[in-house]
């Protein structure tokens, strides 16, 4: 699991609406760096085979053009305490814009939550957490969902593994 990523973006612009193309030297450098992100610049220059240099000018170019938008820490949850994750499929009880931005204002800003998907069909959002146990996933659904007035309805699914897929460009 990963922590929320420090965005390195430089600007308000949403990324992928008039993005450069990548070139072959861009999604090595970002295969590279989803593989291992706290690859030296030395090291990731000589696995792509360009100069350090480059590399380093590569990599911050595509942070400023928000193909890399930050760098995570992978944590293992059950050891930092966080042993238990749900998906929770929240439907909202109406689409008032005040009650949506209150919702987004505060529930994924809760440490509990992972992601937050904003979703089309028949749930508005989707949230991934991780908790203590069943006792603490119970209260937090109480206390933070079930209680607000914004919340129509929710539906809790366990995790019981969570495969990551693979997250660099696609050839």
């Amino acid at each position: 699991m990963a922590s929320p990523a420090k965005n390195v973006r430089r600007d308000n612009s949403q990324p992928g609406l008039h993005a450069e193309p990548l070139d072959a030297v861009d999604r090595q450098i970002i295969d590279t760096l989803v593989a291992d992100a706290r690859i030296t610049n030395r090291d990731l220059a000589d696995a792509v085979g360009i100069a350090p240099s480059t590399a380093l000018m590569r990599t911050r170019a595509l942070m400023e053009r928000g193909a890399i938008e930050g760098f995570e820490a992978k944590l293992n949850l059950a050891s930092i305490g966080r042993a238990v994750q749900a998906l929770i499929a929240v439907r909202l009880r109406a689409h008032d814009r005040v009650e949506i931005d209150t919702f987004t204002g505060r529930v994924p800003l809760l440490p509990e939550v992972l992601s937050t998907f904003h979703t089309s069909g028949s749930v508005d959002y989707l949230l991934h957490i991780a908790v203590r146990d069943t006792d603490a996933l119970r209260d937090w659904v109480l206390d933070n969902l079930t209680t607000d007035p914004a919340v129509g309805h929710t539906e809790t699914t366990l995790v019981f593994k969570h495969i990551p897929g693979h997250t660099g460009p696609l050839d």
